[in-house]
């Protein structure tokens, strides 16, 4: 985490300053003073606020949570490309590491199967492998923001959202949640959710 031009380490409970290299799955380093690098990727700086997850997660203080590992994902109807954080509209159809197909009109197919259209939010590494997709509700300086399909909006007061996993999302700040226990959001704090899953 990058706080006050610190860069933190957080395991469990415990918090203390970074002193020393991180080495984490999907080739992910991090270095004492902020710069992270995935593969032989751009170098790029955790920005104030910014929390790097082990998974490969960057979630940001505006309540988004993107992976930061080279991936497609399906957004507003658009397939792109993301790489070293840059997001560029995906310029023919790609075969994955797995054999799979994503085409640049927004379809899915593994080899030999049937194909399907992508959904909002739905991510893949270069090499097939999904990427879950996270659902975000946040309280910021009053307003309720959500992540939802990849996309940041908010819910004014009086207005409710429904999300993936069945937690409803009111502008009061009040997130039923899907087991039916009930949440109060509390400023600045970001409550995560499963995102979009094709059930099929």
């Amino acid at each position: 985490m990058a706080k006050e031009g610190v860069t933190w380490q957080i395991q469990g409970e415990t918090t203390k300053r970074l002193e020393k290299e991180l080495a984490w799955p999907n080739e992910i380093k991090v270095l004492t003073n902020g710069i992270f690098q995935v593969k032989a990727g751009k170098e790029r700086r955790l920005q104030e606020g910014q929390i790097l997850g082990e998974d490969g997660r960057l979630t940001s203080p505006d309540g988004s949570v993107v992976p930061v590992m080279e991936h497609l994902v399906m957004k507003n109807g658009q397939v792109l490309m993301v790489k070293d954080g840059i997001s560029s509209a995906l310029q023919g159809d790609v075969t994955l590491g797995d054999g799979s197909t994503v085409t640049q009109d927004g379809f899915y197919a593994k080899p030999g199967g049937v194909r399907s259209k992508l959904l909002d939010g739905q991510m893949f590494q270069l090499d097939g492998q999904t990427i879950a997709a996270k659902d975000t509700v946040i309280l910021i300086a009053g307003k309720v923001r959500v992540q939802k399909d990849g996309t940041l909006f908010d819910v004014p007061p009086g207005r409710s959202l429904m999300m993936n996993d069945g937690a409803k999302v009111f502008g009061d700040g009040t997130v039923l949640m899907k087991d039916g226990t009930t949440r109060q959001l509390t400023e600045g704090v970001i409550l995560v959710m499963e995102g979009v899953v094709r059930r099929n």
